[in-house]
């Protein structure tokens, strides 16, 4: 873990958790949207928004140093929306998790739906999400599944759970295990709406985020942190078009890249690579330590308790050097408890591929 004291920087996030937490938010529902170099997908996306049966009170974009017509193309459909527009641009490029902090930074509903500029809501989205927090006060993050669209809009006929080893689980379990959220990367940010307290639990992004062998976007860490300090649930319905295209940063795998990945994976960081996976292993741990800390701010003590059992495990394992077939086995020692016979080893270990596969650079980011 980290050598260096977090307790200043604790007590400095501590004292900006507790003063979001006093401000009582003003509006229902807010819609955080970041942008990049968006032109050609940004207007559909806002048709999407202003057909939605439940609008939002505000849409608060953060735009990230565009340089094509993104920002102009927001101001020009600004006057024929049915909610307030709140436009921020960056004087320079952060990246899309920080962009993607500085946005909630702003927002002020209740409830926190994330968006995606180049996907394409059904009017349902909202409605939906929101009806599940009425249901459930206890719930604290839902997400759901997506179909997955081209770049001309039209079904590639799977849906985004499809995509991932964990959609299996899912089905099964909506309710998300604390375990769960903490060792798996499960949600995709624009299928997410979120309550206040996770917003004011998760900021300011901590540091550890940006490990350079395993960084934790802000859709896992908001999902963390949503675990830790309350309730995640999963639901089947496909609420929104994702759109696939070759500029995404945060896109999926299909058709042949599937087994193409697990193949490179396995040879690359399951039987060596030990030096890496060490170095991700304690990144993890470090990242579960902050989300402790931040769950120990309202109160969670069993759930902070359990994150750094896990972190401690993570540890545990980073000091193992053990080429070969131990490399497999410790890999496979992420089963989860009832081990789920031969699918739920596959499932297993193809999400432990997922997790310690090298992020491949894209030419123009998908800014999600």
């Amino acid at each position: 873990m980290s050598s260096a004291d977090p307790a200043p920087r604790a007590a400095a996030d501590a004292a900006r958790s507790i003063d979001r937490l006093r401000r009582r938010p003003t509006l229902d529902l807010s819609v955080a949207l970041c942008t990049w170099n968006g032109e050609r997908w940004i207007r559909p996306f806002l048709e999407s928004l202003a057909a939605q049966h439940h609008l939002p009170d505000e849409l608060v974009v953060q735009d990230d140093a565009s340089t094509d017509d993104t920002v102009a193309a927001i101001r020009d459909l600004t006057p024929t929306l049915p909610f307030d527009v709140r436009l921020e641009v960056n004087r320079q490029r952060v990246g899309s998790t920080a962009n993607f902090a500085l946005a909630l930074e702003r927002c002020r509903g209740r409830f926190v739906a994330l968006a995606d500029q180049d996907d394409v809501w059904y009017p349902e989205k909202l409605s939906r999400l929101v009806h599940e927090f009425e249901r459930d006060p206890i719930l604290t993050l839902v997400f759901s599944d997506a179909d997955l669209i081209g770049e001309d809009g039209r079904s590639l006929d799977r849906g985004l759970w499809d995509t991932r080893q964990v959609g299996r689980i899912l089905r099964r379990r909506p309710i998300v295990a604390e375990e769960l959220a903490a060792t798996t990367a499960l949600t995709t940010g624009c299928t997410v709406m979120m309550r206040r307290r996770v917003v004011d639990a998760a900021l300011p992004f901590p540091p550890e985020l940006d490990h350079p062998v395993a960084p934790m976007r802000h859709d896992r860490w908001l999902t963390l942190i949503a675990a830790a300090v309350g309730t995640v649930e999963a639901i089947p319905e496909r609420l929104l078009g994702f759109r696939v295209h070759g500029s995404q940063e945060t896109g999926v795998l299909v058709g042949a890249e599937l087994p193409k990945a697990v193949a490179t994976s396995v040879g690359s960081n399951l039987l060596g690579g030990g030096g890496r996976r060490a170095d991700g292993l304690r990144a993890r741990a470090d990242q579960l330590d902050v989300a402790a800390e931040r769950a120990e701010l309202l109160g969670d003590f069993g759930e902070a308790a359990t994150l750094r059992r896990i972190a401690n495990d993570f540890v545990r394992r980073a000091r193992i050097d053990e080429p070969g077939r131990g490399r497999l086995r410790l890999a496979l020692g992420g089963l989860p408890p009832d081990g789920g016979g031969v699918r739920g080893l596959g499932t297993a270990l193809l999400d432990v591929v997922r997790a310690m596969t090298p992020s491949r650079p894209k030419p123009a980011p998908r800014h999600a």
